[in-house]
């Protein structure tokens, strides 16, 4: 994935500068609250992977050898200025294991992306994943909702309307679902309208949404 070199947005694991926007209930300390995340997710280790260990193990005798040989014929040094031996191994095995440091990476990015969000930073970029929700005792029990409401969220997510967001069932019928969603952080209501499951936006209003009754058709 491409980042900006600086600024909200860039950097990787650990050192991923959090895109977010704050909330009425954002904690007032942002530069603190960012570094205290960082460190969170510093402190998540680093495990490899040894699924390819057997072939790590060939391609290091193999480089061991051939580290030996080009030691033997045109002396240590040179054997090292033509990058044989240990080095290469290592680099092998960085190339390797790249998949898993890149999970690595993107694990890091959620555990600081959801310690924002629990200072109150609603994240505002697609590429890192949020798995905290603010729980809400009274939210399963008063929105009714349907079969392409967690659709619905998604695209609201995606429109940069809060962390979690809500979506409410207010329509249905044969193949469609309409649905309201709060955008707390602007104050407004994203409408979305849901047909076999493909969810679109198809306006916005002000304010946040009173709770209505289902209406079916």
């Amino acid at each position: 994935m491409n980042r900006p070199k600086s600024g909200p947005g860039s950097g990787y694991g650990a050192a991923y500068v959090p895109d977010v926007t704050p909330t009425e209930t954002a904690a007032p300390d942002y530069q603190g609250t960012v570094a205290k995340c960082q460190q969170r997710a510093t402190d998540l280790p680093y495990i490899r992977s040894n699924e390819h260990d057997e072939a790590l193990v060939l391609i290091g005798t193999g480089a061991t050898a051939a580290f030996m040989s080009s030691t033997a014929l045109v002396g240590m040094w040179e054997a090292i200025a033509l990058g044989v031996g240990g080095a290469s191994y290592g680099g092998f095995v960085y190339w390797v294991d790249t998949p898993g440091r890149q999970r690595w990476y993107e694990r890091q990015e959620t555990m600081l992306a959801n310690c924002m969000a629990q200072a109150g930073y609603a994240n505002n970029d697609p590429t890192v994943k949020v798995t905290w929700k603010k729980y809400d005792p009274t939210a399963a029990e008063l929105r009714p909702t349907g079969t392409d409401t967690y659709g619905a969220e998604r695209l609201a997510k995606a429109r940069n309307c809060g962390v979690a967001p809500l979506a409410t069932l207010t329509a249905k019928g044969p193949g469609f679902e309409n649905h309201s969603v709060p955008c707390e952080a602007r104050n407004t209501t994203l409408l979305v309208r849901c047909e076999f499951g493909n969810c679109r936006e198809v306006g916005v209003t002000a304010g946040l949404p009173a709770k209505t009754k289902v209406s079916l058709k």
